[in-house]
């Protein structure tokens, strides 16, 4: 009967100590909480709509006892309400990406572009999609469609040559031809041409490496390419503006037998008024420069140049 009756109370004991054991998860519009309780841990991880998160765990005290327990439904989402109360939304497609603040302050990229847009919309996922769709729409910019200037086109294909031929992987011409259907940011090859095209600066830049790089005694080993400064896409989005790179002279502009686009209506890859190589007119000013980039649009949204 004692034994018995010991039996007894130490099941009792056992499903004191594990009634709690197992997981509990929730989820509203501002995230995900997800609580898990074993023998020898206790864990919450949560995950806002922003993609922001947190994880912390937890283990038996020097008594072999654990201070949390599993939450309830209610308590679950008051812990996402807690972390994720001031999370924004961030929504991407092949195109691009936005991200709104919880006050509806929007920035939003178009992959390939070198312009970021901000405004302010209504804070909500559908919001966040339809704004994306809107600026970049649904498949991603390419080298060809960025580049609708003849002439700078074949000046910024002759800088993608040369860092293509010394400093990345090498092409062929029909490899550089087929590649000016792809994304913008496929390669370091199409962002050259595509940087190159959209921005007077980025194309003096990317001339300034490559005529580093043509006079260089000895590239063998690519050693030119960091000399010169010679710009890499994992690189560039934490290069600031003076940091990357340039590009050709107007005699080495002959693009060979690669395609060429047609020219945009004010004769510029990025419909600036900078001039291209061969234009009398002279650069935009520092000011007229940032007039333009500042420039609001009719939905009240504004282009920064990054």
């Amino acid at each position: 009967m004692k034994k018995l009756l010991a039996i007894l109370a130490m099941l009792t004991v056992a499903t004191t100590l594990f009634a709690e054991d197992g997981s509990i998860s929730c989820e509203s519009d501002l995230g995900k909480c997800t609580f898990t309780l074993s023998a020898d841990s206790f864990s919450k991880e949560c995950t806002c709509r922003d993609g922001s998160g947190v994880g912390e765990s937890e283990l038996p005290s020097e008594g072999g006892t654990l201070e949390s327990t599993l939450p309830t439904e209610e308590e679950c989402k008051a812990e996402i309400e807690d972390f994720c109360g001031n999370a924004g939304i961030r929504c991407e497609n092949n195109a691009g990406e936005c991200e709104i603040e919880a006050d509806g302050n929007y920035d939003c990229r178009c992959f390939g572009l070198m312009e970021i847009t901000s405004g302010n919309i209504e804070a909500s996922e559908k919001a966040c999609n339809s704004k994306l769709v809107e600026l970049c729409g649904t498949e991603p910019a390419t080298a060809k469609t960025l580049c609708t200037d003849s002439e700078i086109f074949n000046e910024c294909l002759t800088y993608a040559k040369s860092f293509t031929n010394t400093c990345y992987e090498p092409m062929t011409d029909e490899e550089i031809e087929a590649a000016l259907d792809l994304p913008a940011e496929t390669s370091n090859t199409t962002a050259v041409l595509a940087f190159c095209c959209q921005s007077y600066e980025m194309k003096e830049e990317f001339k300034t490496s490559y005529e580093c790089v043509e006079a260089a005694e000895s590239c063998e080993n690519g050693e030119c390419c960091d000399t010169c400064d010679v710009f890499v896409l994992e690189e560039s989005n934490e290069k600031d503006d003076d940091e990357v790179i340039s590009p050709a002279p107007d005699d080495s502009a002959d693009a060979g037998d690669t395609e060429v686009p047609a020219e945009d209506a004010t004769g510029n890859a990025d419909g600036s008024d900078a001039p291209a190589d061969g234009d009398d007119s002279a650069p935009a000013t520092d000011s007229e420069s940032s007039a333009e980039k500042e420039e609001s649009k009719s939905d009240g949204c504004s282009m920064l140049f990054i």
